[in-house]
């Protein structure tokens, strides 16, 4: 089959030949499709591969949740429609993909087509694999530095050397225990707990 060639702005540069029932293109095109929120295409690249190979499809659509999206909302929603894909499928007399398990996958790319990215779980193992591929790499050494310090907050009372420097009840209460990115109602509920259980740990009156 012969199908245009477009480049990112999507400006036809060319014609190629292509296998339409290729299973690997159509996973290209779908996790392609996703990351630059072409929606539609998405759309039918699912529908496509899942005609082809359905498990492919969801073992593809299921990478593309945490590798590209990474929202905690998006990888659940991707779970709840493949538990609902396979219920339908259980359901069948066949193993034709029925209306209502086509519209699983369709709806599975829109919602990853629509989402916001965030590949940082995977470009983080990547950076990290590179620190022992790489190893006299001075840049990738001074990250791998940078990561491996102990920062003085974890050294509490759950660890021997927090033990050892006498870091017992108020320091976890002061330090060890203190978040950032409250709720708002954990940032009401915290401004009044934090000092009276940090008076309490003084008088030691209360424990972790």
């Amino acid at each position: 089959m012969t199908v245009k060639q477009t480049d990112l702005a999507g400006k036809v540069v060319g014609k190629i030949e292509v296998d339409s029932e290729d299973v690997s293109l159509w996973k290209s095109v779908l996790q392609k499709a996703v990351r630059r929120g072409m929606t539609e295409k998405a759309m039918y690249a699912a529908y496509r591969l899942a005609s082809l190979n359905s498990w492919s499809c969801w073992k593809r659509l299921s990478v593309i949740a945490d590798e590209d999206v990474g929202q905690p909302d998006v990888i659940v929603a991707v779970g709840a429609l493949y538990r609902k894909f396979m219920a339908l499928r259980k359901d069948g007399k066949d193993k034709k993909l029925t209306w209502d398990m086509q519209r699983c996958v369709v709806c599975c790319a829109k919602i990853l087509a629509d989402s916001q990215k965030d590949l940082r779980s995977d470009e983080f193992l990547e950076l990290v694999k590179w620190f022992e591929k790489y190893p006299d790499n001075e840049d990738l050494k001074k990250i791998r530095e940078d990561f491996e310090k102990i920062p003085d907050e974890a050294l509490d009372m759950h660890t021997i050397q927090g033990r050892r420097m006498g870091r017992g009840n108020l320091f976890w209460y002061e330090v060890s225990s203190e978040t950032v990115n409250k709720t708002e109602a954990y940032e009401k509920w915290h401004r009044w707990f934090k000092p009276f259980v940090v008076r309490l740990a003084k008088e030691k009156k209360v424990k972790a």
